[in-house]
């Protein structure tokens, strides 16, 4: 969220800009470079992919600077997760099945919940009670984004409020970024291995760039009838209530 704007005229006076949509890196626990990357371009955030192994976790941390980081674990406990958030942890992905309540409940940090490959109505639908933050996807793959991706992920934006983070190629062009906003995506994870640090600039600028999400079609006017027009007797009495 930007900050907003103080009172006063100047460059310095205006308000934090702000892009439509977060962007994620992932990085190995070893790529001290690609967290300097991260840090260099001002990404909104980094996740640890391998963060069950935490002797380097202090470098990387220093290296990322205020970017705020996150860790990927297999199975979390309430012992496990306080570890890292002593660290200086600030978020976790994680699979429903291998997180404990207890760790869940540590209000220390954000949880973010991996979504299974064909997850049901029901199990989306389970989200809003549960403690977590966001929901997580992938759409990484081969090949430019497609119609049937966008109705896949508009489809599961619908059946929760919660943030939805979505893993993309970093490659994408303005126009698939605009769709990706229009479907309700608040954040992109994007694999600093697989991505040059012009491509990673390229991208948070192209976000920085991106318009705000446009009103949903229930927000615009609607075309009201003359009252001589619509059905019935206009100067009927009206029963009291």
């Amino acid at each position: 969220r930007g900050s907003p704007a103080p009172i006063g005229f100047g460059a310095s006076s205006r308000a934090t800009q702000t892009p439509a949509m977060a962007l994620i890196g992932v990085l190995s626990v070893n790529s001290t470079e690609d967290a300097k990357c991260l840090a260099d371009i001002d990404a909104d955030g980094a996740l640890i992919a391998d963060a069950d192994s935490t002797e380097e976790l202090a470098s990387l941390a220093e290296a990322l600077g205020s970017t705020p980081w996150g860790a990927r674990v297999d199975d979390l406990n309430g012992e496990t997760a306080g570890g890292l958030i002593q660290q200086g942890c600030d978020f976790f992905l994680v699979n429903a099945d291998s997180v404990t309540v207890e760790a869940a409940k540590d209000e220390r940090a954000a949880f973010i919940l991996s979504l299974p490959e064909g997850a049901n109505d029901g199990f989306l639908r389970a989200l809003e009670d549960l403690p977590i933050t966001a929901a997580f996807t992938s759409l990484a793959s081969d090949g430019p984004l497609t119609l049937q991706r966008l109705i896949d992920v508009g489809s599961l934006r619908t059946m929760f409020d919660k943030y939805l983070l979505v893993q993309v190629n970093p490659g994408l062009s303005a126009r698939e970024l605009e769709g990706l906003r229009d479907m309700g995506v608040d954040a992109l994870v994007v694999d600093v291995a697989a991505a040059s640090e012009d491509s990673l600039k390229a991208l948070k600028e192209s976000l920085l760039k991106l318009p705000r999400q446009r009103k949903p079609s229930s927000e615009k006017t609607s075309a009201v009838l003359p009252s001589g027009l619509s059905g019935g007797n206009a100067h009927s009495d009206h029963e009291e209530e």
